[in-house]
């Protein structure tokens, strides 16, 4: 697998480095597309499971209300 991305990275570098200026640009803009998909589908997938959905809500609702801890107490405690 491992492998696998090395030589993809490296089939990449070696396509990318042909590009003109503004093929380049498109390429960019492709991945970052591609790359904005991919963590808008793990946030779905994450908001999907209804324990973490669940415990957004707790935590929205003890952001709302204050009930917040210092982040210095909760190192403390670690």
């Amino acid at each position: 697998m491992q492998k696998q991305r090395v030589n993809l990275n490296q089939q990449a570098i070696e396509l990318i480095q042909q590009l003109s200026p503004e093929k380049l640009k498109v390429a960019i803009d492709y991945l970052m597309y591609l790359q904005d998909k991919e963590a808008w589908e793990t946030t779905y997938e994450l908001a999907s499971n209804p324990e973490i959905a669940e415990s957004l809500r707790r935590a929205e609702t003890d952001v709302k209300t204050g009930r917040l801890k210092s982040w210095r107490d909760v190192r403390r405690e670690v």
